[in-house]
């Protein structure tokens, strides 16, 4: 039996491919409903599933009364391995950079002990950092460190450091496995202040543990990103 691509998929592909080679940038506007049809030869009824899908994984977008536009491409969170996000973002030639909203010791929680696997009311780092792509602010992280693995750690810790480095060099801890859950949220009044976003909109939650080479958790920790600035992905590669 052969496979045909459904004509919705394919519609998709002619929508991308038109982008692609006629080089639209953001916020530029598409061709309307019926030019579209008239040169593809297809429905509307296929060819508006197409743009609604698109709309949807955030390619394009609607503006009502005008018409359908561009979105600006975002940014890819990788969440297969346990590259730092400065690496990550490095790679993608993007700026990334960071402001301490809170720093303290306390006492680990139920939920941080399990995540950490230590004892409960044992002492823990907890660092809340704001993060900047390209200036915009759209990621709030909190992280969790044992203060008996990271002694000290409040003195190595800043705005512009690097925590790969940080293990690394002044711990001598290499991150080498992890794991990472992602869920959809939505930003509470004092994250969307902080993000410069809106109240209520859409955000990605997630939270996990890295390990180093030895299996010991090193940290723990949940982050909120920007649903309009980001896209999670995964990247399959051969074993």
């Amino acid at each position: 039996m052969e496979y045909h691509v459904a004509p919705r998929t394919e519609a998709m592909e002619k929508l991308e491919n038109f982008i692609a080679v006629n080089r639209l940038t953001a916020h530029t506007r598409i061709p309307s409903e019926r030019d579209l049809c008239e040169m593809w030869g297809i429905n509307r009824t296929t060819l508006r599933f197409a743009v609604d899908t698109l709309v949807e994984y955030g390619r394009l977008y609607r503006v009502r009364g005008s018409g359908v536009y561009v979105a600006e491409s975002k940014t890819v969170r990788n969440i297969v391995g346990v590259n730092s996000m400065s690496m990550e973002m490095q790679q993608q030639g993007i700026a990334l950079t960071s402001k301490i909203l809170s720093m303290r010791v306390i006492e680990a929680t139920k939920q941080v002990a399990k995540k950490l696997r230590t004892t409960l009311g044992k002492k823990v780092y907890e660092c809340i950092r704001l993060r900047y792509i390209n200036s915009i602010p759209c990621i709030i992280e909190t992280l969790y460190l044992d203060c008996e693995t990271c002694p000290d750690f409040d003195k190595y810790y800043s705005d512009r450091a690097s925590m790969g480095y940080i293990y690394k060099n002044i711990y001598h801890l290499n991150q080498e496995s992890g794991e990472e859950n992602i869920s959809v949220t939505y930003l509470s009044a004092e994250e969307a202040q902080l993000m410069d976003a809106k109240e209520g909109e859409p955000a990605f939650f997630t939270t996990g543990f890295t390990k180093t080479d030895k299996g010991q958790i090193l940290e723990f920790y949940q982050s909120i990103f920007r649903a309009d600035i980001f896209k999670m992905v995964s990247v399959i590669s051969k074993d």
